[in-house]
């Protein structure tokens, strides 16, 4: 059986961190709103919500390699092939640099031209403009800080996260308020401002991962352009989704402003601002079980994949409930907060309390088409992301508002989750060909998907050790292993248990488990040792080996030289072993 505490322990510890890295995707552009609606025109604060959709797309690009590459390591962590971690690193920032020089020149030239396809009108066009020049001159940090967050995570760096969250907020408060106040240069300053915050925050976190080069660091000559392909193939649905929800934005910006004047666009502006903390509690839920479900999806560990999705199910619907009261008791001062005009409040308040009721209905969503993404089923994520982020929306934009008005568009957000839903039981229904029942039907894993001959417990103590490496060894026998071997893949799992009972579990002041896991396939066995205790790393300690003192290290050192293959690594603060006979 799994340690479920071990799985929920391991999510509540990733969980944070993903908040921060959305919050620190949309940190300047909430601090942004709060300066330019109380410092500077309601136009400016309209400008910025039409390039908001703008900024999304640049959002997507970044999804693509940062959430691309976290789902591809996550597979080769949980395949035991952690050698693959510093390609995929090199792979991913030499792709952020190249495309991110582009786009930056392109940008500020085609920045008219970007603010037309935006829906400017003659009164918000030059405002827009430039917003979208001072912005594009942080495309580039722009898009490497998501990256480099997703890698300080995987090496149980998340407090990083953190430190680079509080000072982009310092730094974008700062040089905010001083574009204003001080250069007097209006929203192109406020742009230029969240440009400088962002590169500032990019350069420390990079002299950071630079000087601590065990964590990951660039290789020279390891540029692979398969790896590049699948980093996009992961990666894709999610910018797709980003991409595809700032086209609807932008419908729904000029549909608002069409039927609700400025003080509709008022109001999305003030949703749009705290958006990013807002929904931060989402997507922080849906990254974190997506970076897990991968891992497990790499080891073909169904039940782990169905305990980390009902783990993010409970917690999201736990911070839904919380964006909704927040919404009903203090709309008016979030909107207030915001410098929102009287009449502009009550309209802003509507909108929010809208907004976070679709909240409990898209967590549903993040739970199932996460897994599906970590998997590798682009297709039918982007066929999700179209009915969810056009169709919909379209329809509520076009139809719904000669009936209901500017509600119509409030409701879109709520109306897009319930037909995802829809969608998502028809195909489930059509893949087994019968009504879909439960979660397995949902997320479709097979008969096939689990390594079929596997023996998975958890231990607490070393009373249980002898015992599981005698299991063990049963365990290969019935499979047809020799009996040599058989007893030394139950030795191997007793050596390797044992220190980590002995060693790891009196260094922490805390419950500590070990997860164990063995498979046979293609005739080789396969041994895996999880646990969550301090890093040890057995290669260390053969390092330490000591040819005067025989008895030093003596079962790693009988262990590594039994096995075929042993790698260890720290897969998001977890250590995990693996052993090959």
């Amino acid at each position: 059986m799994k340690n479920h505490d071990n799985i929920l322990e391991l999510y509540l510890k990733l969980m944070p961190a993903q908040f921060f890295m959305v919050i620190a995707s949309s940190l300047s552009g909430m601090i942004n709103g709060l300066i330019i609606g109380n410092c500077l025109s309601g136009i400016a604060m309209v400008a910025m919500t039409l390039t908001q959709p703008f900024l999304n797309i640049i959002t997507g690009i970044s999804s693509i390699i940062s959430g691309g590459a976290g789902i591809l390591c996550g597979n080769y962590m949980g395949k035991g092939d952690a050698k693959k971690v510093n390609q995929v690193y090199t792979v991913s920032m030499i792709t952020i640099a190249v495309s991110g020089a582009i786009l930056t020149v392109l940008c500020y030239m085609f920045a008219g031209q970007i603010a037309v396809l935006l829906q400017a009108n003659s009164e918000t066009m030059d405002e827009t403009i430039r917003y979208i020049r001072g912005v594009s001159l942080g495309i580039l940090p722009m898009l490497i800080l998501p990256c480099q967050m997703t890698f300080l995570q995987m090496s149980n760096k998340s407090n990083m996260s953190l430190f680079g969250t509080i000072l982009l907020a310092v730094f974008s408060a700062l040089f905010g308020m001083a574009a204003v106040r001080l250069t007097n240069s209006g929203i192109f300053g406020i742009g230029v401002s969240n440009s400088i915050s962002r590169a500032l925050v990019v350069l420390i976190l990079g002299l950071y991962m630079l000087k601590h080069k065990e964590l990951v660091c660039l290789e020279r000559g390891s540029f692979d352009a398969k790896m590049l392909k699948d980093i996009v193939v992961y990666g894709a649905p999610a910018a797709l989704a980003g991409i595809l929800y700032s086209i609807r934005n932008i419908f729904i910006n000029s549909t608002a402003l069409d039927i609700g004047g400025t003080v509709a666009g008022n109001a999305l502006s003030i949703q749009a601002s705290c958006g990013g903390f807002y929904d931060a509690f989402q997507v922080g839920v849906g990254n974190t079980l997506t970076m897990l479900a991968s891992v497990f999806v790499g080891e073909r560990d169904s039940s782990s994949v169905k305990r980390v999705m009902k783990v993010a199910f409970v917690i999201g619907m736990i911070c839904s409930v919380f964006k909704i009261v927040v919404s009903h008791l203090f709309g008016g001062q979030i909107a207030v907060l915001f410098g929102a005009a009287a009449d502009v409040i009550p309209m802003a308040r509507e909108l929010l309390i809208f907004y976070a009721w679709s909240a409990p209905f898209n967590i549903i969503t993040l739970c199932i088409v996460n897994i599906h993404q970590s998997m590798g089923r682009s297709r039918l994520s982007q066929a999700i992301y179209l009915v969810n982020c056009i169709l919909v929306p379209l329809f509520c934009c076009f139809v719904l508002t000669k009936f209901m008005g500017v509600r119509a568009i409030w409701s879109c957000y709520a109306l897009a989750e319930i037909a995802t839903h829809i969608l998502l039981y028809v195909v489930a229904s059509a893949k087994k060909k019968a009504p879909a029942k439960n979660i397995d039907d949902m997320i479709f894993l097979g008969k096939d998907f689990d390594t079929e001959n596997k023996y998975s417990i958890s231990i607490n103590n070393i009373d249980q050790v002898v015992e599981v490496a005698s299991s063990i060894e049963k365990f290969c026998k019935g499979l047809g292993i020799d009996d040599r071997r058989a007893m030394l893949a139950g030795l191997c799992m007793e050596e390797m248990a044992s220190n980590v009972v002995e060693h790891g579990f009196i260094k922490d002041n805390k419950d500590n488990s070990i997860d164990i896991f063995t498979c046979v396939e293609n005739d080789e066995v396969s041994l895996r040792l999880r646990d969550n205790c301090v890093p040890f790393d057995p290669h260390n300690r053969l390092e330490m080996f000591n040819p005067e003192d025989p008895c030093k290290n003596i079962g790693i050192r009988m262990v590594s030289k039994i096995a075929k293959e042993m790698n260890y690594h720290v897969n998001f603060g977890m250590n995990i072993l693996t052993i090959k006979l």
